[in-house]
């Protein structure tokens, strides 16, 4: 009985524990979110980055769907504002497969964070290292057109 009795004390702490645990503090501790420090950066011109407008952006979920053209930066919609620790997460597809495609964010200074891409899909989060004024974006290396689909959350 008292075994018993242990396992749902057991049980009960782990759920209390799971459900009090912020979500914040436990992507701290994800292996897999890459920070924006770690990103390879480089200065782009902000007024030849092109802007894929879409009139169904949420704030938290931007569509990336769109054609992208051969060597071209693009952002997803308008500038917005993000807090040290907030996490830009990519899931997007592409085709052709063999494009090289660079995902990231481009501060207001114009120093574009990016993580490079070459096998056709991204599923990754990036945490913001320093509070400020972000444009998500895409930029196609490639020297043809790409069709992009998925979505950013941040």
């Amino acid at each position: 009985m008292k075994f018993k009795e242990f396992l749902c004390v057991l049980s009960a702490c782990i759920v209390m524990a799971s459900v009090l645990t912020p979500a914040s503090a436990a992507e701290s501790f994800d292996e897999n979110v890459i920070s924006l420090d770690d990103l390879k950066w480089e200065w782009v011109d902000l007024s030849t980055v092109e802007c894929l407008e879409n009139s169904t952006v949420s704030r938290a979920r931007v569509p990336a769907d769109g054609t992208y053209s051969a060597h071209t930066t693009y952002t997803l919609g308008q500038p917005v504002s993000l807090q040290a620790n907030h996490i830009v997460t990519f899931n997007c597809s592409y085709s052709p497969l063999t494009a090289s495609l660079d995902f990231g964010v481009i501060s207001s200074s114009g120093r574009f964070y990016y993580i490079n891409v070459k096998e056709g899909s991204i599923n990754k989060p990036i945490r913001i290292s320093q509070s400020g004024s972000y444009s998500v974006a895409i930029r196609n290396n490639s020297s043809q057109t790409v069709r992009v689909v998925g979505f950013v959350n941040y």
